[in-house]
């Protein structure tokens, strides 16, 4: 029985989905009964990564290079260890985890994608352990522009992750750590159609996405061209380079409108430009960074390996494959790692083991800063009961230049 078929495909960028979870198909009606699998067909699964093994990967793909790689449409199938019985006029959720550490292969001495390989794809029906009572899942950071609004629900739009509807309710919190609105126009009043925002949700068990908060980004009437995406080492010329994963594009014409996940974008500083952190609903916890070139991330000097950030662009352009641009305003977001947990306490945890496209020397073992009343934990109860790999959502600072942790943590996920 099909629950979700799209036309075109549906693209997925599976990278943030280390701490994310995207919502596929929801209100779907399937028969009761009992049922002993699922099944995924997927479209020509596509990758990007970066080679830092100091060695080349095949004929094209050298060190130091971010290189593609690709797979064939396949339908991978998971076999439930106990058959799922569905009654009536029940609510069920269904989770699917892909694991394309288990996808990658080598075809011709080049990486390429198998996405039948075993243990790509496996499903769960139980919750996880840490959402708040009434919840199926968290629903993510979904960032992207208004396009409509209400009082009791919002829609916004990303070029390339879709469109998501979300209810608002009284509980919902909206806020503004960029100081984007004024004194007359504050919380909901002060987003409108067009503005940029990002939204942390939950599904709840009666199927219904719901907004937990609202995190305004920019609530400009003629909001400027956006890209997010990775920073990563490259010798990108007179200026630093980003993996695309997000844009909002407006500019006619401008090659960014075409640009799809993991694309590269070289993107230079305008003189003038700003630096600006964005906690979203970590916006207020004690010690976070927040606002305009706050320490950690106020100068070029700042940009690491492996930060998410958003950039207001403006004079995009390409040459010799390459698309270009001024940023003009640079706001550290959220960046998806995975490592190892050392320690943990209630408010904080280390861990080590990060990807090594960092190209951070640490020293010992980070410190991740943790809130029990704002963090999201997911698979355990707390964040002192995390064990062995965790997956993170956190603000990368700086430490060497005065910041005073590396990273702040919104969500840990128990892998």
């Amino acid at each position: 029985m099909s629950v979700f078929s799209s036309n075109p495909s549906s693209d997925f960028e599976l990278t943030r989905l280390q701490t994310d979870t995207n919502l596929i198909a929801n209100n779907v009606t399937v028969a009761a009964g009992t049922y002993t699998a699922v099944s995924v067909t997927v479209a020509a699964p596509s990758g990007v990564f970066f080679n830092n093994t100091g060695n080349s990967l095949g004929s094209s793909c050298t060190t130091g290079m971010v290189c593609s790689m690709t797979g064939s449409a396949a339908t991978i199938t998971y076999t439930f260890p106990s058959a799922l019985t569905l009654t009536a006029n029940a609510n069920q959720w269904l989770g699917l985890d892909f694991n394309y550490n288990n996808a990658v292969v080598t075809s011709s001495g080049a990486l390429a994608i198998d996405v039948t390989q075993s243990g790509v794809m496996t499903a769960t029906s139980t919750v996880p352990a840490g959402l708040a009572s009434g919840a199926f899942s968290n629903l993510d950071d979904f960032t992207g522009e208004v396009t409509a609004i209400s009082s009791s629900s919002i829609t916004v739009e990303s070029s390339l992750r879709g469109t998501m509807t979300e209810a608002i309710t009284s509980s919902t919190q909206v806020f503004d750590p960029l100081s984007q609105c004024t004194n007359a126009t504050t919380g909901l009043s002060c987003i409108q159609a067009g503005s940029i925002v990002s939204v942390q949700g939950v599904l709840t068990t009666a199927g219904v996405p719901t907004a937990t908060s609202l995190d305004i980004i920019d609530i400009s009437t003629t909001p400027s061209d956006e890209v997010e995406g990775i920073i990563y080492p490259s010798s990108c010329t007179g200026g630093f380079a980003m993996i695309l994963s997000d844009s909002e594009i407006f500019t006619s014409g401008s090659p960014l409108a075409s640009a799809g996940f993991g694309s590269g974008v070289c993107l230079t500083l305008n003189p003038t430009g700003t630096f600006a952190v964005d906690p979203a609903y970590l916006y207020g916890q004690a010690g976070v960074p927040a606002g305009i070139n706050v320490t950690g991330f106020a100068t070029v000097n700042d940009l690491l390996a492996g930060q998410m950030v958003r950039a207001r662009v403006s004079g995009a352009a390409t040459s010799n494959s390459i698309i270009s641009a001024t940023a003009n305003v640079l706001t550290l977001r959220f960046s998806r790692l995975t490592g190892t947990i050392n320690t943990t306490t209630s408010t904080s945890f280390t861990i080590s083991g990060l990807p090594s496209y960092l190209g951070t020397t640490f020293g010992t073992a980070p410190v991740v800063q943790a809130y029990p009343n704002a963090t999201l934990v997911e698979g355990e109860s707390s964040i002192g009961n995390l064990t062995g790999t965790v997956s993170m959502s956190a603000l990368y600072l700086n430490l060497s230049t005065g910041a005073a942790n590396w990273f702040y943590a919104d969500k840990a996920r128990q892998q």
